[in-house]
């Protein structure tokens, strides 16, 4: 007896771009595509226009099936559709051009067991498949020195007094960064750092 396949609902803004969604993913055994209207979905795929910042494919896909892992397609999006997608599940942002069988194949099995994921992340995937600024660019290099130091475990006065600047300089270091790249925290801006090679 076969095992039960991964159940996926596709969201899309038009009939075309769904059918040739459910058509690439009909190319996995696993995969089961969830009809228009069903329910009980494990992971999402949502295909917004790729002109569309507000998100209303994810928004009703959210509305319908609940919060569940999925895979955006979208265009780009300002830092607010990054932080909505997070928010919603999104695990997985891809731009419309890097849409291909075994790309979505792979991103919907992934997603399901993918742990959350935040905005900067999001961002930071599509960047680098749009070709946009390198996960090593994201960082300015003062921001690269303080996560360096702070992986060392030095506190905020130490890091100020090896860098040469108050304890509300690196604080605010620390602040913009994690502001601009959608960071909850010193620990993930650290973490994310690594994951860039840059410390």
């Amino acid at each position: 007896m076969n095992a039960p396949g991964l159940r996926v609902a596709v969201y899309t803004a038009d009939p075309l771009t769904r059918a040739g969604l459910v058509g690439m993913l009909a190319n996995a055994a696993a995969l089961d595509v969830v009809p228009c209207g069903g329910r009980g979905a494990d992971v999402l795929v949502a295909a917004e226009d790729p002109l569309e910042h507000e998100l209303p494919v994810l928004r009703l896909a959210v509305s319908e099936q609940g919060s569940l892992p999925g895979v955006l397609i979208a265009g780009p999006l300002p830092p607010s559709g990054h932080r909505s997608a997070a928010t919603a599940g999104v695990r997985s942002l891809l731009p419309h051009r890097a849409v291909r069988p075994e790309r979505l194949i792979a991103e919907v099995t992934a997603a399901r067991s993918a742990v959350e994921s935040s905005a900067g992340l999001l961002a930071a995937g599509y960047d680098e498949l749009v070709g946009g600024p390198a996960r090593s660019s994201r960082f300015h290099d003062r921001e690269i020195r303080v996560l360096r130091l702070i992986a060392e475990g030095k506190d905020t006065a130490e890091i100020g007094e090896a860098m040469g600047y108050s304890q509300r300089t690196i604080k605010n270091i620390l602040h913009h960064a994690q502001r601009r790249l959608a960071l909850r925290n010193r620990a993930q801006a650290v973490a994310e750092a690594i994951r860039s090679g840059l410390i």
